[in-house]
């Protein structure tokens, strides 16, 4: 039994015995004796538990990319980069086929075929090369949005020119911790506090879900694998190496910072740097340095988001569909030269990033997703594939800005002040309040 590379599927383990998935169903049917140190201190920093650990004690998993047998464990997929000797003209050619099988194999035997749309390149070419291949077919997209926020006219624009049959939602506060919020249910099925921008994709593939959608489409995985978090890719730059990178790399990582984690009990805290060491394989790390936070990412980091896409689907009751992470797509991807993904836009660009800090270098200097938005200029805007990276735009500062406390688990939780935290964060808390609260009655 396995746990997928990405976390598609989970095998966990309870009383040494495993199981696949459904997590919730065990710990409801029997119990657990207390939550996780490192799940609730990886939430902190990672935003999902990673490697061995989930949120309760008594329930491990196989680590993503490993399989289990009867006496031994084994990774059967890691990240390797490196290798390919593909010009970029035949990278792009070749990518293309790739994604095209990858499309195929998730739509094949499909009436209906949906996709979530966010307006951004990633959501746009699957619409775009969804349309390429079938000009006929209808195609149903779903965009969320908030009130005084949202992208929906780079969603109408892709909808518009690939003649898309298109929804929009619009979210507010109680959509996220009001009454009528799906927050509860969907921290039941997963059984662990949720990824921020999990329940607007519930909510827009619970559309797709009543118009009668057989899959619903995602981007998820495409920043991962084409380099699109550029701010992290260019962090070795600044690296100081009297110390570990991940070490350095941490520190500006992290969701919470030590500091910001003063309100949790000190003892479902634990040293999350050795977490991560522990979660990762010095061994398999490549000869260049600038790869290593790729592997970072797609060990560590992918996970979260696929496992968030994920439960959003599940809930939902469709199959999984993320075009990105196709096992030949990310094996062919991973092993293009790192300027293939995260491009200095010149010589000149490049000499002038020197001695700059790396969260002003990216997308002023260099081009993240260097070859996907090549690829993607044969079937999209120009308008949505350059524009600048927006982040998910919940407005949780606008929310909960005069939220000053909360009525927290007085076991987890030494404090019930949360001034001092920015809105997306005091949402988190709230998030992971929510899973203990939920989950205290299976406590035994």
């Amino acid at each position: 039994m396995k746990s997928d590379r990405f976390g598609e599927n989970i095998a966990y383990s309870y009383n040494d015995q495993f199981f696949l998935n459904h997590l919730s169903d065990r710990v409801q049917k029997n119990g657990f004796t207390d939550y996780s140190p490192q799940g609730i201190t990886s939430y902190l920093t990672f935003r999902h538990p990673i490697g061995r650990f989930s949120m309760f004690s008594d329930y491990m998993k196989c680590p993503f990319g490993n399989e289990t047998g009867d006496n031994d464990e084994k990774t059967v997929w890691y990240p390797k980069f490196g290798g390919c000797k593909d010009t970029l003209e035949g990278a792009i050619e070749k990518t293309d086929i790739l994604f095209r099988e990858s499309l195929k194999k998730l739509i094949q035997g499909r009436k209906k075929i949906a996709a979530t749309i966010s307006g951004g390149v990633d959501s746009s070419l699957i619409v775009a090369m969804l349309r390429h291949m079938h000009p006929d077919m209808d195609i149903h997209t779903y965009c969320a949005g908030f009130y005084g926020d949202d992208e929906f006219e780079y969603a109408r624009m892709i909808a518009k020119e690939k003649n898309t049959i298109h929804k929009e939602k619009i979210l507010g506060m109680d959509d996220f911790i009001g009454e009528k919020s799906l927050l509860s249910d969907l921290i039941k099925y997963k059984a662990s506090p949720l990824h921020p921008n999990e329940l607007p994709l519930a909510e827009v593939e619970k559309l797709a879900k009543e118009d009668g959608c057989d899959i619903v489409l995602c981007g998820e995985g495409s920043d991962d694998i084409f380099g699109g978090y550029g701010q992290n890719f260019r962090m070795y730059l600044n690296y100081d190496h009297r110390i570990p990178f991940f070490k350095y790399f941490l520190y500006n990582y992290r969701y919470f910072s030590l500091q910001d984690r003063e309100m949790i009990n000190p003892r479902y805290l634990v040293d999350d740097f050795h977490m991560l060491m522990d979660a990762m394989n010095g061994s398999e790390l490549d000869t260049d340095i600038r790869n290593w936070v790729f592997y970072f990412t797609q060990k560590i980091h992918t996970p979260g988001l696929i496992t968030r896409g994920a439960n959003a689907m599940r809930y939902n009751g469709f199959p999984l569909g993320f075009p990105y992470i196709d096992e030949a797509l990310v094996d062919y991807v991973n092993g293009l030269p790192f300027e293939y993904k995260v491009a200095w836009k010149s010589e000149e660009s490049k000499h002038a990033s020197r001695g700059i800090h790396f969260r002003t270098i990216s997308e002023k200097y260099d081009t993240p997703k260097f070859i996907l938005k090549k690829w993607a200029e044969k079937y999209c805007p120009l308008d949505i594939i350059y524009r600048p990276k927006k982040g998910f735009p919940v407005p949780f500062e606008k929310w909960y800005h005069d939220l000053n406390e909360w009525d927290f688990d007085s076991e987890v939780f030494i404090s019930r002040d949360i001034r001092r935290y920015s809105g997306w964060k005091k949402f988190m808390l709230i998030n992971l309040d929510s899973f203990i609260k939920m989950f205290n009655q299976f406590k035994k």
